[in-house]
Order: structure tokens, then C-alpha cells, then sequence
């Protein structure tokens, strides 16, 4: 069966990962397809022609009818500007859709998941965003298949033009907002988009996301499986602990939680795992993102 929810493909510079997204996209055959890709960075030899391959490989392999429309930065633009400038290039065209990066590798019932969940909460302004990642290592929350969060997980997601809306890529229209509840982790990664010391456009939308009291719906079991560590990776060159027990699965049937409130158990999880105040971590994340790309490779 055809997908018509809109998708938006983010690539760049990884062909054969690219390839691997785009075959469960290319599965369920969807009308409207968006790619965007950022231009190659011009001190990295070579990464103009996997750009150039990367784009070639991907539109080659689109063999149904659709609506392509494409996004292809000359110049690079660098992560936080490229994908928050294409995914406000999306939203502008469309009211709904499904986003995946070229190292987001979806379980084909994510579509489904993300199509059925736009449908029920289109009108729910308070719902923000639907993501395909779990960070509960197998804990189950709640009674349905999903649970509600304030945490904006951006591993395969979907959201509507009403929330992007809310976006503010410099976060200067919440500088004013109580951080009450947010943990030191969370305070210096906002503090550092402040400062302009990080090169990303996640901690943006998840700071927007929780400034608005938004409510984040998270599935009860991965559906995205990210491919993106190693050394062609910005930011995730080493696998982190957490990341080695999470677990994987499908949704096929869609149950709704019977009393939907924000699971407060499986956000404290999250904080004492994923979000957990790591200096050290934080400290090389915000360093390597300013350094030229041979330094980084030198300390990684």
C-alpha cells in the first residue's frame, strides 16, 4: 500500500548507509518525497565527489511515481544551519511529515506508527512530536504502545508545520523561560547554543520542544536503528554504553495508552542514562565541533 504522509530525507557525504535508509523508504512507495543535502566542507578532500555520489545513488534508485523535490546546497552550510534550514524548506510546503537522516535506519513500521499518530493528534496542539526511538533498554511504560514524554528524541521522528513553527534555531525567544527541571547536561548543552560553541540543530528543537510544555510521543520499543557511529560520523565517532542496550522491535497494531499523561518514571530513566551529566563527554562534544576535521580525527 502507498504511503502519502510526506517524507524528508537528510543526506550528505555516505552512500552505502544512504542506500540502506532509503530502501525501507523505497518500500513504502511514498507520493511525496523530499530530499536535501548539504554541500561539501572544503577542507576534506574527497568529500565532494561522496556528496556528489551519495545524491546520484539516491535519485537513481527511485523506480516508482512520485513527487521528488529536491534541496542541494552548493556550499556547506554545516549541520545545525543545513538541516534546520531543510526541514523548515519542508514544513513550508507541507502540514505533516516523517524526517530521517542518512544514518536512521527505520523498521518498516515506523511509517505506519508515525502516519497513524499524525492522524489522532493533528489537532492536539499540546503533542509536538513522534519519535521512532526508545531510550528504556526494554522497560515498558505504560499500557499502550507508546508512552508520553518531554524529551524530543530526533533518531526517525515526525511532527507538524503548527510545532516547527514553535522553532527558534538561535533558542533567543526562550532565553527568558524558567531551566527549572532541566539537569546539568541539558543546562550546558543550551548554554552552548547560547554561546555558538556547538555546530547542531537537535538540542534547538528538543529545548523548543520542552520550553512549550510540548508532549513527545515515544514508542515502546525501537523502530529506528541509528548506523551513524564511526569515524565518517560529526558527533557519535564512539559508541556510548547506553547505546549497546537498547532494543529493538515492531509496531504493527497501534494501541493507545488509556489514561495519556507524561510518564514522569521513564523521563527520570532517561536522565540517569542517556542525559546523565557527563563532563567529559560534554566537554570533547562541544571541542571537536569547532575543530577542523584532521584535529578531530587526531583525538578521537
Amino acid at each position: 500500500m502507498r504511503l502519502h504522509t510526506p517524507i524528508l530525507l537528510l543526506i550528505f557525504n555516505r552512500p552505502e548507509q544512504t542506500l540502506q535508509v532509503f530502501e525501507q523508504i523505497r518500500l513504502q512507495q511514498p507520493a511525496q518525497l523530499f530530499i536535501a543535502a548539504d554541500g561539501p566542507r572544503l577542507n576534506k578532500p574527497g568529500e565532494a565527489e561522496q556528496c556528489e555520489e551519495t545524491k546520484k545513488v539516491v535519485l537513481q534508485a527511485i523506480d516508482w511515481e512520485c513527487d521528488v523535490r529536491t534541496l542541494f546546497r552548493v556550499n556547506n552550510m554545516g549541520c545545525g544551519k543545513a538541516v534546520s534550514s531543510a526541514i523548515d524548506w519542508f514544513f513550508e510546503q507541507v502540514e505533516e511529515g516523517i524526517i530521517l537522516e542518512d544514518d536512521c535506519l527505520p523498521d518498516p513500521t515506523f511509517f505506519s506508527f508515525c502516519t497513524g499518530l499524525l492522524d489522532k493528534y493533528r489537532d492536539d496542539k499540546k503533542v509536538m512530536h513522534i519519535s521512532g526511538t526508545n531510550y528504556q533498554m526494554g522497560n515498558i511504560r505504560g499500557d499502550g504502545s507508546y508512552y508520553f514524554s518531554h524529551y524530543a528524541h530526533i533518531w526517525g521522528w515526525a511532527s507538524w508545520r503548527r510545532a516547527w513553527q514553535q522553532y527558534d534555531y538561535t533558542l533567543r525567544k526562550y532565553k527568558e523561560h524558567s531551566k527549572e527541571g532541566l539537569n546539568t547536561r541539558l543546562r550546558n548543552d543550551l548554554q552552548a547554543v547560547y554561546d555558538r560553541k556547538i555546530d547542531t540543530w537537535d538540542i534547538q528543537w528538543f529545548m523548543t520542544v520542552w520550553f512549550n510544555k510540548g508532549w513527545v510521543i515515544i514508542p515502546n520499543t525501537n523502530l529506528i536503528r541509528n548506523i551513524g557511529y564511526g569515524k565518517q560520523a560529526t558527533h557519535t565517532k564512539h559508541i556510548p554504553a547506553w547505546f549497546k542496550k537498547l532494543t529493538y522491535g515492531s509496531i504493527p497494531v497501534i494501541k493507545h495508552p488509556a489514561f495519556p499523561s507524561i510518564n514522569e518514571e521513564a523521563d527520570q530513566f532517561s536522565v540517569d542514562t542517556v542525559f546523565r551529566s557527563d563532563y567529559f563527554f560534554y566537554v570533547k562534544k562541544i571541542v571537536t565541533s569547532m575543530l577542523p576535521h584532521k584535529i578531530v580525527e587526531l583525538i578521537s
